[in-house]
Formats: structure tokens, sequence, C-alpha cells
């Protein structure tokens, strides 16, 4: 098989991904993969794929394979910690947006949607001052962000009862 299968193929994930067809966009995504391990688009569309289907653990393998294919691939970390607050695995989360945060430009949402999702990581952890400090960060970068001001509500209620 050539670099024109893996193509083919992929494209075909592709089309399969956006029509909701998670299953055999994963199978054509293995297929991929079977020909060429380091095709790294493939490697993050199952992720995604994984992601949307609800299988935390197979995406968090997915975007890993990215990072080791190619670590200054930040989305890759992004999505990684993403998968991690998602499987309540706080502390680790924290990490990988702390590592994030501190490579990726503060041009746009990925940055801002950071911060949200390192300051759930803090409230997880019951870190509310740290959570209060990274929410307040997303929210001065967005001030109609909606979820970052609940989320901001939700730490000051905590803190305050907490005492």
């Amino acid at each position: 098989m050539s670099n024109k299968d893996v193509k083919m193929f992929y494209k075909q994930s592709m089309a399969f991904f956006n029509k909701g067809e998670y299953e055999k966009s994963l199978e054509l995504l293995d297929m991929v993969l079977n020909i060429d391990k380091k095709f790294i688009p493939a490697w993050n569309s199952k992720g995604i794929a994984y992601l949307e289907t609800g299988e935390y653990p197979q995406a968090l393998n997915s975007f890993e394979q990215v990072i080791q294919l190619d670590a200054g691939d930040n989305l890759a970390w992004y999505n990684k910690g993403y998968v991690l607050m998602l499987m309540e695995e706080f502390t680790e989360a924290v990490k990988v947006f702390d590592f994030f945060l501190a490579r990726y430009p503060k041009k746009d949402d990925f940055y801002k949607f950071a911060l949200y999702m390192q300051a759930k990581s803090y409230y997880g952890l019951k870190k509310y001052e740290n959570a209060l400090e990274s929410v307040q960060k997303a929210i001065e970068m967005d001030v109609k962000f909606n979820e970052a001001i609940k989320l901001r509500n939700l730490v000051k209620a905590s803190m305050d009862k907490k005492g």
C-alpha cells in the first residue's frame, strides 16, 4: 500500500466522521495507521472520534501518540488536557494545561478554553483559589464567556461555604 492509499483512506474516514459515523471512521483510521503508523492527522482524528463516542482512555492514547510523534503539537496537548479533565484526572489535567498555557500564544479561543478547563480541574481538586485565578483570566479574555462566569460563581460559592 502506498502514500496514495493513506490519503484515500484518511479522506474516506473524514467523510464518515463528518456524518457522525465514528465507528466507520475509526475503522478507516486504523487502516491508515496500519499503512503509516506515523501519520499524525490519523492519530489526532482517532482521538477526536473516541472523544465523540465517550471512549476517553482510547482518546487519551491517541493524543499521546500524536505527542510522541510531535511533542510540539500544541493542540494534542490541549486535547490531552481536555480528556484528562473529562476522566476526572484533575491533577494531571492541571499539569498538562500549565504546559499548554506556557507555550501557546494568547491569541485565540484555545487559550481561553484551556484556562477555563484548567479552572474546572482545579475546582475538581477543591483548589478554589487556583480555580478562581484561572477562570478570572478566561473571563478577562472574553467578558461574555458564560460557562466561565457560571464556574466563577460556583467557585466563589464553594469558597464562601468553606469559610
